[in-house]
């Protein structure tokens, strides 16, 4: 005999066999999970478990699990988090530049508006061409929405868009934009301390949550760990120039190979020169795999809080005097206190809207 579990998500009730997979559980019941890769990787379908116990699927985010890799195991209450609903839409592409070797930037204009979350990211299909996820980000003067997407691209050896972009892929170039996807976004109402971790492009991402959480409370405590293979490659300088003029921030730009023009730029990797950590600290990581793993182990131990986007590329065959004014003082130890770091659950974050061309 069949042995069944109650399953609620966001007060919807629905039964399971046990050891099922929790998403194909919800969706074979008319209860949508919003989900994007199924490997348990781009984060777009993390629950948190309220009352019960799954198997496998855990997360960096203590209590949170990957709805598409969780399999139930006894009655089970999950919540979501109110995000904006997945939508597609036409655009076309504006402008490309070049900001660093192999470092384009993109603009994008859609046909009509789209919300999102400082810190998600869409799917892009240039007519023509296989989608590729990328996360919008903020112009490297701080302007957030508007009518015009900003992306920051890297050229990927072999690629089959990247290398495209700027000869088969030119400005008016037409496209499809899905989305938004992803959990490592700025949680609204918060006062404490940011970490903000971004290894080569995965700078967009953590670039659109500080724009944000600035605009939110421009004396927020932030730290911003700007990384990258080498010098030439460090392409996000403007930005980081921003920030170096608010006292409440503290820039630490990474190179992991040098040697470097001054003290102000580290060697090293992202993590080696991550400061103390506190519980209250809520950090936030983008760019590679590897990287995203050494910091979830560090934020674990310090029990911070932890929301990561992995940036993983598509494979060859399936895709055809400026740095001398950045700060560099590592946010001194601190005993912040929690008090609803992330904002109340029933709170709406805020969100960017980008406006139709």
């Amino acid at each position: 005999m069949a042995n069944y579990k109650n399953v609620s998500v966001k007060g919807r009730t629905f039964r399971v066999r046990a050891g099922d997979v929790l998403l194909d559980g919800a969706l074979a019941n008319g209860v949508d999970i919003p989900h994007d890769c199924r490997a348990g990787t781009c984060g777009a379908c993390m629950v948190q478990v309220v009352k019960g116990q799954t198997v496998c699927g855990e997360t960096h985010t203590h209590g949170m699990v990957h709805a598409c890799q969780a399999r139930v195991v006894s009655d089970l209450e999950v919540e979501m988090e109110d995000v904006p609903e997945i939508d597609t839409t036409r655009a076309r592409l504006t402008g490309i530049r070049e900001l660093a070797p192999d470092i384009l930037e993109l603009k994008i204009a859609p046909e009509r508006s789209i919300t999102y979350l400082p810190g998600q990211y869409f799917r892009f299909a240039f007519n023509g061409f296989p989608a590729r996820a990328y996360s919008p980000t903020g112009s490297f003067d701080g302007r957030i929405g508007g009518r015009v997407i900003h992306l920051n691209v890297k050229r990927v050896r072999g690629g089959r868009v990247s290398t495209a972009l700027g000869t088969s892929i030119r400005p008016g170039h037409r496209l499809r934009v899905e989305g938004p996807f992803g959990r490592a976004f700025l949680r609204p109402g918060g006062k404490g301390r940011l970490i903000l971790a971004g290894s080569g492009t995965g700078f967009a991402p953590v670039w659109a949550i500080a724009c944000m959480a600035l605009r939110e409370y421009r004396g927020r405590p932030i730290v911003m760990i700007a990384g990258a293979r080498r010098l030439s490659a460090l392409y996000m300088k403007p930005a980081l120039m921003q920030l170096a003029r608010l006292p409440n921030v503290t820039i630490i730009p990474v190179i992991e190979e040098g040697p470097s023009p001054t003290p102000a730029v580290r060697i090293g990797r992202i993590e080696a020169h991550m400061p103390p950590l506190e519980a209250s600290d809520i950090v936030y990581a983008c760019g590679s795999p590897r990287m995203v793993s050494a910091l979830a182990g560090l934020v674990d131990g310090a029990g911070a809080t932890f929301y990561a986007d992995p940036f993983e590329s598509a494979a060859p065959e399936e895709s055809g005097g400026l740095i001398g004014i950045l700060k560099t003082l590592v946010q001194p130890r601190r005993n912040l206190q929690q008090s609803g770091e992330d904002g109340p659950a029933q709170r709406q974050p805020e969100s960017y809207r980008s406006e139709p061309a």
